[in-house]
């Protein structure tokens, strides 16, 4: 277990950190995702495919294939499907993730969703208020409701691999 105090972090949930270097440092350097109560490693940044806010949560796979974990084996499905009538997840049915270290909540995989959570079936959902990240190129371990992980929309991805395809290969 590592001593958050050797590491330079936030203190408040509602302190967001206005270093833009912080926040790129997510996208071109490795990044892992720690439980906030046992420091246990849950994923790193190469299984996280964004953020979704309405939820308050990571976004990540899972699994990319059959032999590919995205999530470590320290994030447990728990084996009976949940259902609820209110809250975040009113009218979905659910398996709800837990850390093998403490047993705390740590998210859940929507199965059954109302229309507007339909995206966000299947997939892992990790809670950013449960969890700390440590930022390798940093050396910083911060609160993850500190960051931002949202991605570019997919428009102006496809506007940059246009651009690349165009400059490798003008004629086509």
């Amino acid at each position: 277990m590592y001593d958050f105090e050797s590491f330079q972090s936030c203190d408040t949930d509602d302190q967001k950190l206005e270093n833009e270097s912080v926040n790129q440092a997510i996208v071109e350097n490795p990044v892992t995702f720690h439980c906030g109560r046992c420091n246990t490693v849950w994923a790193d940044s190469r299984g996280i495919c964004g953020e979704a806010t309405s939820v308050n949560s990571l976004i990540c796979l899972g699994k990319l294939l059959h032999w590919i974990k995205l999530v470590t084996q320290d994030v447990i499905i728990n084996s009976e499907r949940e259902w609820s009538l209110d809250g975040l997840f009113s009218a979905c049915v659910y398996n709800t993730l837990q850390c093998v270290g403490c047993l705390c909540p740590v998210g859940v995989i929507l199965y059954s969703t109302p229309e507007h959570l339909s995206a966000l079936r299947n997939l892992f959902l990790l809670k950013k208020d449960q969890m700390y990240c440590y930022i390798f190129s940093t050396g910083q371990m911060v609160k993850a409701s500190t960051l931002d992980f949202s991605v570019a929309p997919l428009g102006e991805r496809l506007s940059e691999v246009r651009f690349v395809f165009w400059f490798f290969y003008p004629a086509c």
